[in-house]
């Protein structure tokens, strides 16, 4: 199990076993140096460990904004990058639609929320802040982008932010993107492959199928989807949902 926290000084993220054995600790806390240290993390949201290659993908992103990798096992550095693989820098971040650019910031834009790898050792990062899902390869080549709610405004659209987490669809080549969208209330389902949208559901609300901050996902080996919202004050949504995959449709 890996933890991590978005406080002021959370520059850490701890490693427990399953019975909650303390293993490791990567950074320390309050001792941040920004996007270019590599030995401390700055508000990480997020922790994905790919088996394959046995390292921890970290989405370094309410603090700092970045992708970082460890090994898993020694908590070694291995990379990290920004966007579209650019260095990640501490400048003060770019807006999400800077003049009508197409390819959007060339930084994530904070928060940078979750990272995800697949079975065919693709990357994908949900920059919330810039309302799209990037994709990388393992070292941190770009490969494509998909925008999540662009049009997306605040604060007639909530905080304005949209690409919350990602899940994959359970089937063996994880035909499926499912991506949180945050101000919207809608869970989106993508074809992996294209990155084309085929279908979503949800909306605002507090009944079973609405959503109020939509936060994090995972997927079983049934497919079933579980959603996370955090929705701070009233309608206060603090819950977990549990989505039955019923056919093969998205």
């Amino acid at each position: 199990m890996w933890i991590g926290g978005n406080g002021e000084k959370d520059h850490q993220i701890l490693k427990f076993t399953r019975t909650f054995t303390f293993v490791m600790q990567i950074g320390r806390a309050g001792q941040s140096r920004g996007n270019a240290d590599t030995r401390n993390l700055n508000q990480p949201a997020d922790t994905f460990v790919h088996a394959a290659t046995n390292e921890l993908f970290v989405a370094d992103g309410y603090g700092n904004r970045r992708v970082i990798v460890f090994d898993a096992d020694t908590g070694a550095f291995k990379r990290m990058w920004g966007a579209f693989g650019n260095p990640p820098t501490d400048a003060a971040p770019n807006p999400a639609d800077p003049d009508g650019d197409p390819r959007g910031a060339s930084q994530f834009v904070q928060p940078v929320l979750a990272t995800r790898v697949s079975a065919d050792g693709l990357v994908y990062v949900s920059d919330r802040g810039g309302k799209r899902v990037q994709v990388f390869r393992l070292d941190g080549t770009f490969v494509n982008q998909v925008f999540i709610g662009r049009e997306c405004k605040a604060p007639a659209c909530g905080n304005g932010t949209t690409a919350a987490s990602t899940a994959f669809s359970t089937d063996p080549d994880q035909r499926y993107l499912y991506v949180g969208n945050r101000s919207q209330a809608k869970v989106m389902v993508l074809d992996r492959a294209s990155l084309e949208i085929l279908a979503s559901f949800g909306e605002w609300g507090s009944a079973p199928g609405q959503f109020g901050t939509l936060h994090h996902m995972a997927a079983d080996s049934k497919g079933n989807l579980y959603v996370t919202e955090v929705t701070p004050l009233a309608p206060a949504n603090r819950r977990v949902q549990e989505f039955v995959r019923l056919t093969d449709r998205p």
